[in-house]
């Protein structure tokens, strides 16, 4: 009998994939509709019913270290232990796609600001983007994913204890961890004003940020800015005056979608409209060198932080240059994907008024309209 083969962790690939590494990935699942990707990766799909009937032809067409990957790791087990036995150094991806979706990785963003650190936290299974800043040993958490314990571990590496917590808004696509977080921590937690307008069953937990109001860390002065459109109570922050954190609005290559909080097309179309103002008005108008930190980005593991200028977003989103209100909403809802896998339910658990369920996540990123 051969050996099993051994495992590797979702966070040992993604410091792998993001060290640019090469590496394979083979995605054993019967359909791989979201796959891994890295910067070197090398991606391959082959069910694992065809590398079994042949395990000797997949090993020989299979480069380098090999992170064999099905949903829950179980099936990837039989594959790679086929794969070794026939030469090829295969590992087993430790949960699957399952266990790749909750992996963390944290990035330094140096905005030239002394006494200030500023971490991006990237989910690569989701494209989810979060973020620790901290400055005077204290610390904001702003969209955590569940994890709570990561950002916790990341402020004490950092000299920080973290005060304050923050959702920028109701996330439709992803379960967060704030509550968790702030509980964990005895962190104040925040979330918009309009957010509790919309409904949250934990509202006597939570100070309300209304646009204009600020958050102080030791010298540093974060300031709340309304950003709705992706949805009524879509609130950024900006970073003294060298970064917005966008949440949800408008992302390195894309818009948000405005069709998740009202979805019939005619209040979708309403919500563009109100976006193509906001992203006009308050973002837009910013000095060209400030630093956009968006919620998002397209799934997959990145070499370094995603943290693109105001002038290089604008070079890079066409709909941008759009004028017209009703035309820009228009071309949003022409480029939109599907809505988000459970968004209703991920809304009602981050509202309070649905139970806690991790199997409510599945698939990557789908708040952006292309």
């Amino acid at each position: 009998m051969s050996p099993e083969a051994p495992s590797i962790e979702p966070t040992e690939l993604s410091e792998r994939l993001a060290r640019r590494e090469p590496l394979t990935v083979l995605d054993v699942r019967a359909e791989a509709e979201w796959p891994i990707e890295g910067p070197a990766a090398r991606h391959v799909h082959l069910p694992a019913e065809q590398a079994l009937a042949d395990p000797a032809a997949a090993a020989a067409s299979l480069d380098g270290p090999v992170a064999v990957v099905c949903n829950r790791g179980k099936m990837a087990e039989a594959v790679a232990t086929a794969l070794r036995a026939n030469g090829a150094d295969a590992h087993v991806l430790v949960g699957g796609m399952r266990g790749w979706i909750d992996a963390l990785q944290a990035h330094p963003v140096d905005l030239g600001v002394e006494g200030v650190d500023l971490l991006q936290v990237q989910r690569p299974g989701r494209g989810c983007l979060s973020y620790l800043v901290a400055a005077g040993g204290e610390a904001l958490v702003v969209d955590p994913a569940p994890d709570a314990g990561f950002y916790a571990e990341l402020a004490q590496r950092h000299g920080a204890r973290i005060v304050a917590v923050l959702d920028t808004h109701l996330h439709a696509d992803h379960l967060s961890g704030a509550r968790q977080l702030a509980a964990l921590t005895g962190a104040t937690l925040h979330l918009p004003a309009a957010a509790l307008e919309r409904g949250v069953a934990y509202s006597d937990e939570v100070a309300p940020l209304d646009d204009g109001e600020t958050i102080r860390l030791g010298p540093l002065t974060l300031t709340a800015v309304a950003l709705p459109g992706h949805t009524t109570d879509m609130t950024g922050l900006a970073v003294g005056e060298a970064a917005i954190l966008t949440g949800d609005s408008v992302f390195a290559d894309g818009i948000a979608r405005p069709d998740l909080q009202r979805g019939d097309r005619e209040g979708a179309l309403a919500m563009g409209r109100q976006l193509h103002s906001t992203l006009r008005e308050r973002l837009l108008s910013l000095p060209g060198e400030t630093v956009v930190l968006p919620g998002h980005a397209h799934p997959g593991v990145h070499s370094g932080a995603v943290a693109p200028t105001i002038d290089q977003v604008r070079a890079t989103v066409p709909e941008l240059a759009i004028e017209d209100p009703g035309k820009f909403a228009a071309a949003l809802l022409a480029a939109m994907p599907a809505r988000p896998a459970n968004y209703e339910a991920i809304i009602g658990v981050n509202s309070g008024t649905h139970p806690f369920d991790p199997e409510l996540e599945s698939g990557g990123n789908s708040c952006a309209t292309r």
